[in-house]
């Protein structure tokens, strides 16, 4: 079983967003650890530390935390306090994974900032803002790409879809590793590929939540077909899509406010998916909904997932299940 240390390191005005970053890592766990044989593991200064002496207390946590692999970074309003080193804590935990990863290769650095809008007089609070935006702009300066979200359900996304990303990485590695051929392709199954098959009907304004799902699926040993994954130059996209949709056992139609709107490819799907489960010639249909937006009134009938809810891609994977194991 291949460890993964995720370290997650912010001031102490986005406590929510430390939550779901544990919450997405056991999701995970429960999504990839038997599949892909990977097992991650969250590390926070509160489970992770324990009363000592030191320096001072950042010197403490800095030698009890230890090595990582990924320093998941987050910040909003607050700088945080200074350390005997640094500006702050989290300014020195990057810090030392900034120089590690310059001279080791590791640990990957995955840094995201809130771009709520807020208002405040206070001056020591205004203090504290310019700090993180000066610390941006260093991070720039250091060619570190960060992320940007407005409210901590899109940090969640963000987070899901990157350390996946991040798993698969590491898994392809280990696979290259004990066979000794080159790394696998994305598109290979992992492990033993179930028989159900399914399909990805999803807008491209929302194609970086459909490629975390994807992998999830792909992750658990499920076919599943997409078009950026499974088209290739020369073919005539749209009867290949119509022939994916025909022989698949599941649709997987993801709705939001962007793709209702679209005046694209996915109204034309959907209508492609819908004629043929009238015609009885198509799949099982489940509307997977990532925002609150209201289904259109051809799925209004079917149950949905709302797979931007805390449980939301458990109660993916176990629908998928679901249906396996009555087809089997």
């Amino acid at each position: 079983m291949t460890q993964i240390r995720v370290f997650v390191a912010s001031p102490g005005d986005v406590s929510e967003e430390r939550d779901i970053a544990s919450h997405v890592v056991g999701e995970m766990n429960r999504v990839f650890g038997s599949s892909l044989g990977v097992q991650l593991e969250v590390v926070r200064w509160e489970t992770h530390a324990i009363p000592d002496v030191g320096t001072d207390a950042q010197d403490v946590i800095n030698r009890q935390i230890g090595d990582f692999d990924v320093l998941v970074g987050i910040m909003w309003r607050r700088f945080g306090s200074p350390t005997r080193r640094s500006r702050s804590g989290t300014g020195e935990e990057f810090e030392r994974a900034f120089q590690s990863f310059k001279t080791h290769g590791r640990p990957k650095i995955m840094f995201y900032f809130r771009t709520s809008a807020f208002y405040t007089a206070d001056l020591p609070a205004l203090a504290q803002f310019k700090k993180v935006a000066e610390f941006r702009k260093k991070l720039e300066k250091l060619g570190v790409l960060y992320w940007t979200y407005q409210t901590p359900l899109e940090f969640e996304r963000n987070v899901r879809e990157h350390l996946t990303r991040r798993v698969l990485d590491v898994a392809d590695a280990a696979a290259k590793e004990r066979s000794g051929r080159k790394s696998i392709e994305y598109r290979e199954p992992v492990g033993q590929v179930k028989a159900l098959s399914l399909f990805l009907a999803y807008s491209h304004q929302d194609r970086a939540t459909a490629r975390s799902i994807y992998a999830m699926l792909r992750g658990s040993g499920y076919r599943v077909w997409m078009d950026e994954q499974d088209l290739v130059p020369g073919q005539f996209w749209h009867k290949e899509i119509d022939k994916a949709i025909r022989v698949s056992d599941v649709t997987l139609v993801l709705v939001s406010e962007a793709a209702i709107n679209e005046k694209g490819y996915w109204s034309k799907e959907l209508d492609m998916i819908l004629r043929k489960l009238r015609e009885k010639q198509g799949p099982t249909v489940i509307p997977v909904r990532l925002d609150r937006s209201k289904p259109p009134d051809s799925l209004s009938r079917l149950q949905w997932i709302d797979y931007f809810g805390a449980d939301g891609p458990d109660r993916l994977i176990q629908a998928v299940e679901k249906i396996a194991a009555g087809s089997e």
